[in-house]
């Protein structure tokens, strides 16, 4: 009997000792004064049972129901105790010993002479149910429901059925079940036996076959890792062998305890190590995919949006999604977007492009995104120079850009992100010094036709785009008629030219003033009917009962579901920053903006799925709303 003397230690002794959960009260009473007046004397502990144990019994009982250490039933007259860890101590005890029970089958109902209730335990009938087990219970495999923390394995063709804890698959029952074949190789020849006949059937490696068979001896649980891998010959071995164990077995007319642990093991190890092979096929196939994505990446135009990459195929044409799971790609993008060594920056860099599509791109393709961009632009730029300087030519006007290399430069750092804004914004990205910066203290070097940095300065526009402003000039006035080279004569056109628009220059600076000044009539009418048309969006999107902001309140609270307060707000924060920062970004870049319900949904709904991070969220379709109210209440202030 146990000789701890607290409550719970006596009612777990107590039913083991009766191989029963339930405990009647009154009986359990009598055998605790009995038991304590007898041990008094030896142990003055059991002392406190002797006298006023009811009382005892019932304020200590209180605090073990609370902590579900038991539970009390009142179906009798005097009541009665279950202890729910009955059943698991007891296979607990049961598994204890693994090589003193090899020789033996599996623990059932039968061998703990026990008839587990219906609700204690999940029955499985076959090797699918215990796949499908494995495939539920893959990423936590702890994470069982405690109330059937017990598993059922009922074996086919009369061979009985196993007792397992759910916590003890599959490693804890891999072990098992190779310790049991252990034991039946040891016996009157098996292994021999085992050898001989698998020989034929795995040819040409033989010498494989008998390090697998000297493996289960002297390292049994280095068999279980190789089936946990899934390794190719380990798969092989184990699919032969439980396939001639299974079939020699059942050719006997009785068996013995030996027969059927041995027949339980190759049930279990069979579905196991197609379990592991399927596991390890897909990772494979998954890894490939994962090449191959990086593939896709390092080619032409190395910067691709999360829309994109979902659309990448294979070289047969099927989708690389279906090959990894849409969790899988997010893990690998987190990852290569933030691990580093060194601190360098990340393998994957994300970027964000003058359209407010966020993109990937591969570090090291990075130099190459901006020499095929600055190639892609020379020509455009050289082009723009050349009409824009023919224009002023033509009416006989100049420019310094024309005369001086300095305001040159300024000219074209001006020109670069209104005809290459991808370029303009990739030239400005801190992470493009950065990168070259490795690439420079690297053993290969820059390549020469990317060098576009110069004692930690970015090189001048003119050599980048490989332009002259002497040669661009007299390209501009070769193709007009001979005057327009003669100093003289331009000087005199210009200057009659001056004086007939004496009267019209006031109009015409300002005309010029509200093309290219910031603040003009022409932009200040231009944010007054954004202004009116966002508006018009209002009275249209807010529903009858709502001021605009709120609901943008109530959408908030739709889509912004953290508990904790702090990080609430700073989701809701970040959020609209990113509305401002798309909305800003929009404004820039489109200079004849022209607001519609079309435009402010599309813009809406870009920033919430093209940022993965809110596309995850439950509530998307109350973001993407959000996000449009957002951009209607940003552009009823803008000036």
């Amino acid at each position: 009997m146990a000789q701890r003397t607290d409550l719970y230690s006596i009612l777990v002794s107590y039913a083991n000792k009766n191989n029963s959960p339930y405990i009647e009260i009154d009986n359990f009473l009598d055998f605790l004064g009995r038991y304590a007046k007898k041990h008094s004397e030896e142990q003055p502990e059991w002392l406190k049972w002797v006298n006023d144990r009811a009382v005892k019994f019932w304020s200590e009982v209180s605090a073990l129901t609370e902590e579900d250490k038991c539970e009390l039933l009142a179906d009798t007259d005097s009541g009665r105790i279950y202890m729910p860890l009955f059943y698991v101590e007891l296979l607990n005890k049961a598994y204890n010993s693994s090589d003193e029970i090899a020789e033996y089958p599996f623990p059932s109902e039968e061998s703990l002479r026990i008839t587990l209730p219906e609700a204690q335990f999940t029955l499985m009938n076959s090797k699918q149910d215990l796949v499908y087990f494995l495939e539920q219970n893959r990423e936590d495999r702890e994470g069982q429901d405690s109330a059937v923390p017990i598993v059922k394995i009922r074996f086919p063709e009369g061979f009985g059925s196993a007792l397992v804890l759910a916590g003890m698959i599959p490693r804890r029952l891999t072990e098992m079940a190779v310790l049991k074949i252990r034991n039946y190789l040891r016996k009157e020849g098996n292994r021999e036996y085992t050898l001989h006949k698998l020989a034929p059937q795995l040819q040409g490696k033989e010498s494989y076959l008998r390090d697998q068979l000297n493996q289960i001896f002297v390292k049994p649980m280095d068999c279980c890792n190789a089936i946990e891998v899934g390794g190719e010959f380990s798969y092989l071995f184990w699919a032969h062998f439980c396939i001639l164990i299974r079939n020699d077995i059942k050719k006997k007319k009785e068996y013995t305890g030996e027969d059927i642990a041995s027949f339980q093991s190759v049930f279990i190890l069979e579905a196991f190590n197609e379990y592991y092979k399927s596991l390890a096929q897909k990772a494979r196939e998954a890894e490939l995919a994962f090449k191959s994505l990086e593939n896709h990446l390092a080619k032409p135009p190395y910067l691709y949006t999360l829309e994109e990459i979902l659309k990448f195929t294979n070289a047969k044409g099927v989708l690389l999604l279906g090959q990894y799971s849409a969790e899988a790609l997010e893990a690998w993008i987190r990852e290569k977007t933030t691990e580093s060594e060194n601190h360098e920056l990340p393998p994957l860099l994300i970027m964000q492009n003058p359209v407010t599509e966020r993109g990937f791109l591969l570090k090291e393709k990075m130099l190459s995104l901006c020499f095929k961009l600055t190639t892609e632009a020379r020509g455009k730029v050289r082009d723009e120079v050349n009409k824009h300087w023919r224009r002023l030519l033509l009416d006989y006007e100049r420019e310094a850009a024309m005369e001086n290399d300095g305001e040159f430069e300024k000219y074209l750092q001006k020109l670069t992100p209104k005809l290459c804004p991808d370029l303009a914004a990739l030239l400005d990205d801190p992470k493009l010094h950065l990168v070259y910066d490795e690439m420079e203290q690297s053993e290969s070097g820059v390549p020469p036709s990317v060098k576009i940095f110069n004692k930690g300065q970015l090189i001048a526009y003119s050599a980048l785009f490989l332009v002259n402003r002497k040669e661009i000039l007299a390209q501009s006035k070769i193709v007009l008629p001979f005057w327009y080279s003669m100093p003289i004569i331009t000087a005199i056109i210009a200057f009659f030219r001056g004086v007939g628009r004496k009267r019209t220059a006031p109009r015409l600076s300002a005309a010029r003033e509200a093309e290219e000044g910031q603040g003009s009539p022409a932009e200040k009418d231009r944010a007054g009917e954004i202004r009116s048309a966002a508006g018009d969006l209002e009275l249209s999107l807010v529903p009858p009962g709502y001021t605009l902001d709120s609901y943008l309140e109530e959408l908030e609270n739709r889509w912004s579901r953290l508990i904790d307060k702090q990080a609430r707000e700073n989701l809701i924060e970040d959020v609209k920053s990113l509305i401002r920062d798309n909305l800003r970004r929009n404004l820039k870049l489109q200079k004849n903006f022209k607001l519609t319900q079309e435009l402010i949904n599309q813009m809406a709904e870009n920033i919430v799925v093209r940022t993965p991070t809110l596309a995850s969220l439950s509530g998307r379709d109350s973001l993407i709303l959000y996000a449009a109210l957002y951009l209607v209440k940003l552009l009823e202030s803008i000036k």
